[in-house]
């Protein structure tokens, strides 16, 4: 039987957020994967719950939660309800976030600790959650043992071209629409000039020749979000890691919000049993 447990932490700049733990009532002994989501994401879109349940049915403890700058609020909610922390988020808050989520998972979780197998840490991060995941693991002082990134980025700021630069400066604000919810998310100035000053922090040229636990980018072919060309450079600047193509995947791997189908979509089938094998492996 697969139990659902919730808690709220406490990350960046002291800001709470919501946690979620899905394991088996009898075992867990294949690890414990922490779940990283993307931008405009949150841990319950779509068919992430579904892919909770995989992992947990095949002996894993499937850990997700928000970014506390997501936008999202501790209340059970898809939409973002707090754009004010969605304007200044950056990938040094996303990497603090998963720095209290693995500190929290090393401790004494209350009421299940002792099913937890925390000797086995992964990780996976999809989309932007990919570049604050390969960020973390070669930034911080880390359990994680390897990590997964799914329609990953190699440069999360590259469609961020002068003329979007120039009236961001001008204006102080800029705005990223989102398809689904149809709001204007803000990025205040701030989120610019983080950039700006830590380009060299955030650069995967320079992680790839940190990273030294194995590796292993999943990426679609029909993804438009993030294309082929950025997870053929992760392959090129991590040597180290593996490269799995799966042949007509968009960026959520056929994936939607909401989901309502009884079974996982034909890629995302693909993309979790090739990531499971890995970690198993």
């Amino acid at each position: 039987m697969l139990s659902n447990q919730k808690f709220i932490l406490e990350g960046a700049s002291n800001k709470e957020f919501a946690l979620d733990i899905t394991y088996s009532d009898t075992q867990n002994n294949n690890g414990t994967i922490i779940f990283c989501h993307g931008f405009k994401g949150f841990k319950d879109w779509g068919s992430w719950q579904m892919i909770a349940n995989y992992f947990a049915d095949n002996g894993f403890a499937f850990v997700k939660f928000n970014f506390s700058y997501n936008g999202m609020g501790l209340e059970e909610s898809t939409e973002f309800t707090e754009l004010d922390k969605f304007a200044s988020n950056t990938l040094s808050k996303e990497m603090e976030d998963i720095a209290s989520v693995e500190e929290f998972l090393m401790g004494d979780i209350p009421s299940i600790s002792t099913l937890l197998n925390t000797d086995k840490m992964f990780i996976i991060g999809h989309s932007k959650g990919g570049v604050s995941s390969l960020l973390y693991c070669t930034q911080y002082k880390t359990n994680i043992q390897k990590v997964c990134t799914w329609a990953s980025p190699f440069d999360f700021y590259r469609s961020w071209n002068s003329e979007f630069i120039t009236k961001w400066r001008t204006d102080g604000i800029q705005y990223i629409k989102n398809a689904r919810t149809k709001q204007l998310m803000p990025l205040s100035l701030s989120v610019l000039e983080d950039m700006e000053i830590n380009k060299d922090k955030y650069s995967l040229v320079h992680a790839g020749k940190k990273l030294d636990i194995p590796l292993l980018i999943v990426q679609g072919t029909s993804d438009v979000a993030v294309k082929m060309e950025e997870a053929k450079l992760l392959k090129k600047h991590f040597t180290g890691g593996t490269l799995h193509i799966i042949e007509g995947a968009n960026h959520v791997f056929g994936g939607s919000h909401p989901f309502t189908e009884d079974s996982l979509p034909k890629d995302t089938d693909e993309l979790v049993q090739v990531t499971k094998h890995f970690f198993i492996d």
